[in-house]
């Protein structure tokens, strides 16, 4: 088995001591060569001048690719393009395309009170506006236990497809803990007639009771067995342990299942992404060797 293709998000640090550890981060996952990079985005607006500062330093200092996350919600056309011109300035042609926070935008038709433009209402807007450049690498995110805030599976995925066929040429999956769910996942994409790549986003637990807490918020379920596990680990070392252990498992049950490429949300912390990567390189190379 060929060794895996991986990529490590991470998100703009806000202060000097996280500014030190995500540059330390970085440059302990760089080592692993990883496939690409990617910076999450903060609302446009105040805390996008963070992500574009850290963007620009990544450029300029990455030795892989980077992405850019990028969100459209409650920004016209207008103001969109001028954001996307300057991170092209930067250097910048790979995007994640996010429709991001929707309570900027009442309703479909929300309208910008400065400009009176209409606003764009979905992530496949986003897509289309950025396809119109085909030099450009989009990826857009997709939801295996289903958004949210839509009404069904069935709604979700039309939304997947339409973000997909604006121009997207893969889907990063939020994280789950269980193979089985991606693998309907994956399923039920091909029936609808989705064909793109699919990326599993793969989360280390490094606290499970935090992990639990925000899974709660973006629809992802952990599983009972996984507090279970995680309580008979009663030192630090032995949660290391047992975080990379889980996440190893769950990639390598995909691997048998033709999934060769994962993207490691990283929480801007090197150690568990670090050991999970390694691990998996490791055995990808001893199995290799074995066959």
């Amino acid at each position: 088995m060929s060794q895996p293709s991986l990529s490590f998000e991470f998100f703009p640090p806000r202060s000097e001591a996280q500014q030190r550890r995500f540059w330390q981060t970085l440059g302990c996952l760089q080592t692993l060569n990883p496939a690409y990079i990617s910076m999450t985005w903060g609302a446009l607006g105040s805390t996008s001048k963070a992500s574009l500062d850290v963007l620009e330093n990544l450029v300029k200092d990455a030795t892989v690719p980077v992405t850019a996350h990028l969100s459209c919600s409650g920004q016209t056309e207008a103001q969109m393009s001028i954001m996307i011109e300057k991170l092209h300035a930067l250097g910048i042609t790979r995007f994640l395309a996010l429709r991001g926070d929707n309570s900027a935008t009442e309703s479909m038709d929300a309208v910008d009170r400065a400009s009176g433009e209409q606003t764009l209402a979905h992530a496949s807007d986003l897509v289309s506006l950025l396809a119109r450049d085909p030099s450009r690498d989009i990826t857009v995110a997709a939801y295996p236990e289903v958004h949210p805030e839509s009404p069904s599976a069935e709604a979700d995925m039309f939304r997947l497809k339409e973000k997909l066929d604006a121009g997207a040429t893969r889907a990063i999956t939020q994280f789950f803990f269980e193979a089985d769910t991606f693998l309907r996942f994956r399923d039920r994409a091909v029936s609808a007639g989705i064909h793109q790549t699919l990326v599993p986003g793969v989360l280390p637990i490094h606290d499970i009771q935090k992990v639990a807490d925000f899974s709660s918020r973006c629809g992802a379920t952990v599983p009972e067995h996984l507090f279970t596990r995680f309580a008979k680990a009663d030192t630090e070392e032995s949660r290391r342990s047992e975080a990379v252990e889980q996440c190893v498992e769950l990639c390598q049950r995909l691997r048998r299942e033709g999934i060769n490429e994962f993207h490691i949300y990283t929480l801007n912390q090197a150690p568990l992404a670090y050991d999970v990567s390694r691990e998996l390189m490791g055995r990808s190379v001893k199995e290799t060797a074995a066959a």
